[in-house]
């Protein structure tokens, strides 16, 4: 092929290279994102509008859309068409158990830990959970998280069908101890941090009483989701000594999960958001433990990957969001485009010089088999006829690149040169 249809592909390699690199760097960071939470008296629901609060700093908006929990939000992630996040605890649904987590999702990281607590009667003579068989009990709503991690431990400790539930919509703390008063349940399975209202409320009432979880550590082991975690006497009010006395607890990591095509800036502004609004301590966690990259049985996402790696992008730290994603952007785009013309332009000028190499050494190979030949004593006139045929055809040999010029100048020359010293003969 000539030079000029070399020229032609490098173009059009070029162009592609483009098209591909746009590709790969997406579509500009939309503006607005959806957040699966969970009901609005829930943790999870208060989490979610600090992070709509944090991120509207940023021009981002977030839509919040309650739901019964974990279950719903993975549900919801896994067909969502536009950006979503979502809150879930890191164990499946005990229907899906040993199945391997849901294709598509990924992990921004564990950003707290959401106690397990079991309320009865002081009454009762309860201090296990597997003092619950045979009674009826009060665990949320179907598909709630309280419904499926309660559901769970019953199963593992073995009365999870000597166990009835419930059908009844949340309840508020005064609702819960009229269950319990009126033995309509024989206890309350809840998740939550103690500060929530329903915790809170149930925690205060003189007539219930916690039951610590026995091998809390045991179910740790078994599952990383899971980790034991301790409620000091009076951690709650130290004035009225809330609870009255030490409870081993446990807990369930909460882990903010995305799409594996959620934009990676918008999950770098999350993590940001997420380091200002989990970082504080808490009864269960030291100042700066959350976020962090656990992720249980979900995969780390690259973004959060590198978030944890490297910190919060550099310009972020210095320009506004969208400014600094826009640079961000360009300069990605600048990078792949110098690539890509480095990689062609550097390729190109060397499959042009192909052919010409070719005739090159294969003119030189000749002029090799003309010198032996004259060594051996072949005639003069033989060996003149031999030299014009390669000097003929080294003419026509075309020079693509002006700085192939001098190698053929060169190789002209030194068949000039030859031609002397055979006729010299």
């Amino acid at each position: 092929m000539s030079g000029k249809v070399w020229r032609w592909i490098a173009v059009l390699a070029f162009v592609a290279s483009v098209v591909v690199a746009l590709r790969l760097i997406g579509p500009a960071v939309p503006n607005e994102i959806r957040m699966l939470t969970g009901p609005e008296d829930s943790t999870f629901y208060a989490d979610g509008l600090r992070y709509k609060e944090i991120l509207s700093r940023h021009g981002v908006t977030v839509h919040l859309e309650e739901t019964s929990g974990s279950v719903e939000n993975l549900a919801g992630l896994t067909e969502a068409e536009v950006p979503t996040a979502a809150y879930v605890w890191g164990l499946p649904d005990t229907a899906d158990r040993g199945q391997p987590a849901p294709e598509g999702v990924e992990s921004l990281g564990t950003m707290s830990l959401q106690p397990l607590w079991v309320f009865a009667s002081r009454d009762a003579d309860l201090t296990r959970l597997r003092d619950l068989s045979g009674s009826k009990i009060e665990a949320g709503e179907e598909r709630s998280d309280s419904r499926v991690l309660a559901l769970f431990l019953l199963e593992e400790e073995g009365i999870g069908d000597d166990v009835e539930f419930a059908q009844t919509d949340a309840l508020t703390p005064g609702q819960a101890l009229g269950a319990i008063q009126s033995n309509q349940v024989a206890a309350i399975i809840a998740v939550g941090e103690p500060d929530s209202p329903l915790i809170d409320g149930l925690l205060r009432s003189p007539e219930l009483q916690v039951l610590s979880i026995r091998r809390a550590d045991a179910f740790a082991i078994q599952y990383r989701a899971l980790q034991q975690v301790r409620f000091p006497e009076g951690a709650h009010d130290l004035k009225d000594n809330i609870p009255d006395h030490d409870l081993q607890l446990l807990a369930a990591r909460a882990q903010l999960v995305v799409s594996d095509q959620f934009p990676p800036a918008l999950a770098d502004l999350l993590l940001q958001a997420a380091s200002e609004i989990h970082r504080d301590a808490t009864p269960f966690s030291a100042r700066g433990e959350f976020p962090n990259p656990e992720s249980a049985a979900l995969p780390l996402s690259w973004a959060a990957d590198n978030f944890y790696t490297n910190g919060p992008p550099r310009l972020q730290k210095v320009l506004p969001f969208r400014l600094a994603t826009l640079i961000n952007r360009f300069l990605t785009a600048i990078v792949a485009f110098a690539s890509a013309a480095v990689a062609i332009f550097k390729v190109v000028p060397a499959l042009i010089s192909l052919p010409f190499k070719r005739g090159v050494r294969r003119s030189y190979r000749e002029l090799d088999a003309i010198e032996r030949s004259a060594a051996t004593g072949t005639d003069k006139k033989t060996l003149l006829d031999e030299l014009a045929q390669v000097d003929q055809s080294t003419a026509a040999i075309a020079t693509p690149l002006p700085k192939l010029r001098i190698t053929w100048f060169e190789l002209r020359q030194y068949i000039h040169d030859m031609r002397d010293r055979l006729e010299a003969l």
